[in-house]
C-alpha cells in the first residue's frame, strides 16, 4: 500500500546530542547551522537538533536520496524540505517528538495532557460553541476534550500557515458530529483532520488539505538511529469540513 502520510515518533533518549552535533550538524545548510548556534539555551539546542534528526530519518524512510541541506526553517518557524511533493511538520512536547511527512500540506501537534490554568478560561480561547460544550462535560472529561481541541487547532494553524491566535476562533470543531467549520482568516479548502492518542497521556492531531492525506497513514517510532518499530494510535477520531 502507498501511504499518503507517514507519522514518525521519537523519544529524546533515542539519539545522543553530542553525536548529532558532531555528525548531523555539519550536514545541514549553513543558514541552519548558524540558526542552531544562535540558540541561547542548551535545552533548546538539544531539542532543535533532535527534531532535525527525526525529520531527516523520516525523509530517508520515504526516499533513498536525501539532501540534508534542503531542510530549511521557514519564515514562521516551520520546517520545509526543498523537494517537490514533500510536506513536513514537526511537533515536540517534553521528551516526545512527532513528525508528519505528507504529499499534501499538513500540520501535526502532540501534547502531554496535564492540568493547566487555561482550562478555567476556555471562553477566551475557543469559539462560543466549543466553550459551551467543554463547560457541559463532567470534570473528569474536560481536560481530555480541551487537549483534543487544542491539538486540532495547533495542527490546523501549521497546515494553513497562520498563527495559533488566528486559528483558535476561526477553525471551529464539533467533536460530537466529527465536523469542522472554517471562518476567516482560516483559508477555505478540503480540510480533513485526525485526532488520536499515542501511548498513555499523549494527544495527537493531524490536519491536511487533502482527503487521502488523512485516509492513508503509516506510523513508526524510532527507537535508535536506523531502528524502527510500528506505532499504534488509539481513540482515533476523523473530522471533515461540513
Amino acid at each position: 500500500m502507498s501511504f499518503a502520510t507517514q507519522l514518525m515518533f521519537m523519544d529524546a533518549s533515542a539519539c545522543g546530542h553530542a553525536e548529532l552535533e558532531r555528525e548531523l550538524l555539519p550536514r545541514l545548510h549553513a543558514a541552519e547551522q548558524q540558526r542552531y548556534r544562535h540558540l541561547a539555551r542548551r535545552q533548546r539546542r538539544e531539542t532543535w537538533l533532535a527534531g532535525r534528526a527525526l525529520l531527516l530519518a523520516a525523509l530517508a524512510r520515504r526516499s533513498d536520496s536525501i539532501d540534508a541541506t534542503a531542510l530549511r526553517t521557514d519564515s514562521v518557524g516551520g520546517v520545509r524540505y526543498q523537494a517537490a511533493g514533500v510536506h513536513l511538520s514537526l511537533s515536540h512536547c517534553r521528551e516526545l517528538f512527532a513528525v508528519s511527512v505528507s504529499s499534501a500540506a499538513a500540520g501535526i501537534d502532540i501534547e502531554w495532557s496535564r492540568p493547566r490554568p487555561a482550562l478555567q478560561h476556555v471562553e477566551r480561547i475557543f469559539s462560543p460553541s466549543e466553550a459551551t460544550r467543554l463547560r457541559g462535560l463532567p470534570d473528569t472529561e474536560q481536560q481530555d476534550a480541551f487537549y483534543t481541541l487544542w491539538t486540532l487547532k495547533e495542527a490546523a494553524c501549521k497546515a494553513a500557515g497562520i498563527s495559533i491566535w488566528e486559528t483558535l476562533r476561526s477553525a471551529c470543531f464539533d467533536l460530537d458530529q466529527a465536523g469542522f467549520s472554517p471562518h476567516p482568516p482560516f483559508p477555505s479548502g478540503d480540510w480533513r483532520f485526525m485526532s488520536a492518542c499515542v501511548d498513555t497521556g499523549w494527544r495527537l492531531a493531524l490536519a491536511a488539505q487533502a482527503a487521502d492525506a488523512i485516509s492513508g497513514i503509516e506510523c513508526w517510532r524510532m527507537t535508535a538511529p536506523g531502528r524502527w518499530r510500528t506505532q499504534a494510535l488509539t481513540r482515533q477520531i476523523f473530522l471533515h469540513q461540513r
